[in-house]
């Protein structure tokens, strides 16, 4: 039976594959072929030891030669030690075709032998029992309910590890410590079954299938359905494979778990490390394309949140799941439900962890005397003295010529990383409750550069009269983000101008001289190590709280009316101070200065539900209507001044009143929507919903207020058709379901009131009269008073299906987004009649396409269990049309000339195709004439294609280049539990996508900056015959750059990429061991995340991050923790 599972599920994930092995990736084909066979080899151990037989008529001979007959015959060997197997003992033995568990369990009956199978070896060991325990033989049968025998099921002394698996006749023979022994039976798939002992009784079991994959729920808008009978697209993860992770923020958690959810990072700085959350593609290029969050249903944020708050996340894709939402709904919705409290006694559940942070990736920098000579190499005459580069080499006058390394001394540290979570949990039949606590510490790279987050948390349920429920959710959360900032005088502010200047700035001036002086630098205002000692910071504080009342009355059965009220408050205080820094020579690099900021959001809802529930003969039908109010407002004050006397006192009442500011503003929106779905099925068998909202925003003029936005879809489980049950062949289908939906979504994220007018106050409006210079104001955009919602109509079909009782499952999808109606402001086009700037328009389409896939198998053998979760996805993006701004290009593309194109991705990369370096200065000439965009090129400089074929290469040529929008993503999640032992691994990637490293990060002198090892050595020499060398000649070049430098597909990278996302592997005590001080849980871990990652990058630097050297390096972080239960 275990093999043909494993045949199976290889013809069946075979024929899957085969639908789309020509779109992925080879690298990815051929892992997934190696997990397969890697899942069918683990199933055929045990299977094998059962099926060999063997005969043995042996009268009175020693256990040893016993053995070795088993060793001749079965091709097995035996493992064990001496002292603990008497392989003196004389047995006899008279078997005939019978598998090798029988054997032993005659040989070493009477004894305390175990024996348990790996591989091609048997293991024989002792169980420890003391004197006074006796031990008890029990022995059985495990069938299912066809009488057939279950092979493999796990049979364990209940609170011991004293156990065996079910042979080839699903017998088993135990020996337990005592006849008030309880044997507990498991087996995937089945119900967990617990016996008591009877001496000299042989056990019957009969196993049932397990029901609560049919009966698991998923979170939906406004209540939740059966797993089994939900029609929509929706993938949802729960707190099981969140505790896996020990990121602080949850976006990240989720990477590389759900199709069709792309999540990329660009940064690791501590609070500001959150992913980006893409649902199946990128679905505007004009208004805001995130998804709609709502945490216990109120607009929240991932990563805030403490992740042991968290029950389950459901991401809602498709019309037909997230159209109850409406005009928030187009670019997907997140779902996160926190857990509440239970029933029983009192639950303390903790979890902490310590680790430390560090970049995944640096760019190496080349050293100050190779800086020296690669400078005077590209300016083609000596600069810097063969003496003076000797000097940068030996460290012989260190203040004077050094050879220092930004960039490894400012991010190439190590942070720490701590976390605690708190959980209490408890209740009785009246009340239960959950409270918890947690807080986050993340140091960064940079000294001054840390993150602090406390989260505390109260939900209380409790039922006031019969049929009344109150249940009240409150959460808080205060968090502070710190980095550095650069002192005044300087053009660019914030933490971002070091890393761009540690890039710049070659190692040529020391940070501090002899005389404990900060050093002039290359622009004399220091290095970006000694503007971290300046005492500028840039300070972020949060103060958030939230609020969910819940009141639901069930008067007759099937009615719930629910009244919900929510109310959310957030104080954002911003203080960002510059010193007035004094390098050597007294020299001070500017004022010093002060701006603060403070905001205050208010956010408040009211929400009336009716749910109508109702069941009758074969039919089951739910009728849900409702009502929403939702109001936000904020305020904002700050004033800024400058001349503070001490760096001691950053307070704005401290500094010159000369050249102070002061700033305020605030904005209201509301938005009122009803509601409906209604849900049927008859028979588990045939599905059908259908959803509408209609909602009124503030936002959009009057006649274009409100918006309709239904849905419709269907879904029909084959398996549960009779003829499908009474197929036998058909058997190992435990779900099949076919499902397709249909739907209008709409996006509102176009900020406040774009429909508006407004004026301008500035110089070029103020007029003189009647010889006074007046002040004036005056109306210098367009706007458009009829703008409406985006809309995105999407169509979805899809297949569900599970195998083998739920041991394996695979889905597969098809969806087909077209948004219209997209908010588009053409660049630099001005109306010929009013001469006004064009504001937004509803003018803009575009597509998103693609399918997605799920695996997922899990199953346990003995003591050992595993699972295997892997996700697939395939999404295309593609720009219909721009409308206003569809202007052709003299390519003859037709789009805004920059990044948005009809007929291609968005986010792409346009311009020129190179063909490798001129050889030599001949050649230039023999090329097609380059010289309009690449005037005077020479032997080194880059060879651009004429692709129109005129001879000569202009605007003419340029081309699609490709787009910063992955088209391939996948997630691969594998995990086992052996003996207390867990180990989890999840990989994630990546393909067909491409980035680009610009200005200091990938040109080499700019701006007379620094240049990376790879540069120098890649590059293109005089004494070489290569056409396609990684870089062309060293040059030295301004701001603009260089004629090497112009958009092209040389400097478009392949940002493809296989990364390790998480490591860990944990290790849980005994129980007889953690009761022993109260403990029902104690596990220790070890955690790795962003450990190892596979590109064709450039080295040095990440594949998520497209930068100009303005960036902050994603971390790997490594952790230790321990969870404790009591």
């Amino acid at each position: 039976m275990q093999n043909y599972f494993s045949i199976q599920l290889l013809r069946v994930v075979k024929s899957s594959l085969w639908l789309t092995s020509n779109k992925i990736p080879r690298t990815m084909r051929l892992f997934i072929l190696f997990l397969i066979c890697s899942m069918s080899f683990v199933h055929a151990t045990d299977v094998f030891a059962q099926k060999v037989e063997i005969s043995i008529d042996i009268h009175n001979q020693t256990v040893e030669k016993v053995l070795k007959e088993i060793e001749k015959q079965s091709g097995f060997g035996f493992f064990f030690n001496n002292k603990h197997v008497n392989l003196k003992r004389m047995v006899s033995v008279s078997v005939d075709k019978s598998d090798i568990f029988k054997v032993l369990d005659e040989i070493f009956e009477g004894t305390n032998v175990k024996y348990s199978v790996l591989d091609k070896k048997i293991i024989l060991s002792t169980e420890m029992t003391s004197k006074q325990q006796q031990t008890v033989r029990v022995s059985g049968r495990v069938t299912d309910v066809n009488g057939e025998p279950v092979i493999g099921a796990s049979v364990v002394e209940k609170g011991t590890t004293n156990g065996i698996i079910t042979n080839l006749e699903g017998e088993f023979f135990l020996s337990v410590s005592s006849e008030k022994a309880v044997v507990e039976i498991s087996y995937i798939g089945y119900q967990t079954q617990e016996l008591k002992v009877v001496s000299g009784k042989p056990l019957s079991v009969t196993m049932k299938e397990d029901t609560r994959a049919l009966e698991e729920v998923v979170v939906v808008g406004y209540g939740s359905q059966k797993k089994v009978n939900v029609i929509g697209s929706i993938a949802a993860v729960d707190s099981k494979k969140l505790e896996s992770r020990t990121a602080p923020s949850v976006s990240n958690m989720l990477t590389g778990q759900l199709s069709g959810v792309t999540i990329t990072q660009s940064s690791g700085n501590p609070g500001q490390d959150q992913g980006t959350i893409r649902v199946r593609g990128v679905g505007s290029f004009g208004a805001t394309p995130d998804p709609l969050v709502l945490v216990d249903g109120l607009p929240g944020s991932l990563n805030d949140l403490n992740p042991a708050d968290i029950e389950s996340i459901s991401i809602l894709k498709d019309a037909s799941s997230a159209a109850i939402y409406g005009s928030r709904a187009a670019n997907g919705v997140v779902l996160v439900k926190t857990k509440g409290g239970q029933k029983g006694k009192v639950t303390v559940s903790y979890n902490g962890y310590v680790g430390f942070n560090q970049a995944t990736e640096l760019p190496e920098m080349c050293d100050s005397w190779e800086y020296a000579e690669l400078y005077n190499k590209a300016m083609g005459k000596e600069v810097y003295t063969a003496e003076e580069i000797q000097k940068y080499k030996d460290g012989s006058d260190p203040y004077n010529y050094p050879n220092e390394h930004y960039l490894d001394k400012l991010l190439g540290n190590k942070g720490l990383q701590t976390g605690h979570e708190l959980t209490v949990n408890g209740g009785n039949d009246k009340t239960q409750y959950m409270v918890s606590f947690g807080y986050v510490k993340q140091n960064g790279l940079m000294k001054h550069n840390h993150y602090d987050r406390y989260n505390g948390r109260v939900n209380l349920t409790t039922e006031l009269a019969k049929n009344l429920t109150l249940t009240t959710r409150l959460g808080g959360v205060v968090s502070k983000r710190s980095e550095p900032s650069t002192p005044g005088g300087m053009d660019s502010a914030g933490f971002k101008a070091f890393s761009s200047n540690a890039l710049r700035f070659p190692g040529l001036w020391a940070t501090k001289l002899e005389d404990g002086s900060y050093g002039l630098g290359p622009k004399v205002l220091g290095t970006p190590l000694a503007w971290l000692d300046s005492g500028s910071f840039y300070d972020e504080n949060f103060d958030k709280f939230r609020s969910n009342v819940e009141l639901a009355f069930t008067p007759v059965k099937g009615l719930t009316l629910k009244a919900i009220g929510g109310y959310n408050y957030t104080g954002q205080q911003i203080r960002h101070y510059r010193s007035a820094m004094e390098i050597t020579g007294g020299k001070k690099l500017g004022p010093s200065s002060l701006s603060d900021t403070m905001y205050k959001t208010v956010y408040k809802t009211f929400q009336a539900l009716a749910d109508y529930n109702v069941k009758f003969s074969k039919n089951d039908l739910s009728v849900l209507v409702g009502y929403t109010w939702e109001d936000e407002s904020q305020r904002t004050v700050g004033g800024s001044r400058l001349n503070f006397p001490s760096d001691e006192v950053p307070y704005l009442n401290a500094g010159g009143a000369d050249g102070q500011t002061n700033s305020g503003g605030g904005y209201d929106w509301a938005i009122m929507s009803v509601f409906g779905r209604l849900t049927y099925n008859y028979d588990q068998r045939y599905l059908f919903e259908t959803t509408m909202r209609y909602d009124g925003s503030s936002r959009f003029p009057t006649d274009n207020k409100f918006g309709f936005f239904p849905s419709v879809a269907a879904g029909w489980r084959l398996s549960e058709e009779q003829f499908f049950k009474e197929a036998e062949s058909l058997s190992f289908i435990d779900n099949l379901k076919l499902k397709a939906s249909y739907g209008i979504l709409g996006n509102n994220n176009i900020g406040n009131y774009p429909y508006q007018s407004t004026y301008a106050l500035g110089k070029a409006m103020n007029y003189v009269f009647g010889g006074v210079y007046t002040q004036g104001a005056a109306v210098t955009t367009y706007v458009d008073p009829t703008l409406k919602w985006e809309k995105t109509r999407t169509t979805d079909v899809g297949i569900e299906t599970a195998f083998w009782k739920n041991k394996l499952t695979f889905n597969a999808a098809y969806f087909y987004r077209k948004t219209t109606d997209i908010l588009y402001k053409p660049s630099a086009s001005y109306s010929s009649i009013f001469g006004l700037a064009l504001s937004q328009v509803n003018t803009g389409s575009l597509e998103n396409k693609g399918w997605e896939f799920e695996i997922g198998h899990q199953n346990k053998v003995g003591e050992f269990s595993y699972h295997v979760n892997g996700n697939f996805s395939i999404i295309k993006n593609k720009v219909i049309s721009l409308g206003v701004g569809d202007v052709e290009q003299k390519s003859g593309m037709i789009g805004n000339g920059s990044n948005l194109f009809l007929g291609y991705p968005m986010n792409m990369f346009y311009g020129y195709k190179t063909d490798g370096v001129f050889l030599t200065d001949e050649e230039v000439k023999e090329w097609h004439d380059q010289s309009k965009i690449a005037p005077n090129s020479k032997a080194g400089d880059l060879r651009y294609v004429d692709i129109s074929g005129d001879g000569k290469v202009d605007e003419a040529d340029k081309a699609y280049l490709g787009s910063k929008i992955p088209q391939y993503t996948f997630g691969l999640g594998l995990g086992a539990e052996y003996k207390g032992f867990d180990f989890n691994i999840l990989l994630q990637g990546v393909a067909k996508v491409k980035g680009q490293l610009t200005n200091y990060a990938g040109y080499a002198f700019f701006q007379e900056g620094n240049i990376q090892k790879w540069q120098a050595e890649e590059t293109w020499t005089n004494n070489q015959s290569n056409r396609y060398p990684k870089y062309p000649r060293l040059e030295v070049m301004s701001n603009a750059g260089s004629n090497n430098t112009l958009g092209s597909d040389f400097w478009i990278l392949d940002a493809s990429y296989l990364k390790v996302r998480n490591i860990q592997l944990g290790y849980t005590l005994p129980k007889h061991i953690t009761q022993k001080f109260g403990s029902s849980n104690l596990r220790f871990y070890i955690s790795l995340d962003n450990p190892f990652s596979i590109s064709g990058y450039r080295k040095g630097w990440d594949p998520e991050i497209n930068t100009d050297g303005s960036y902050y390096p994603i971390l790997s972080t490594y952790t230790f923790g321990l969870t404790l239960k009591f």
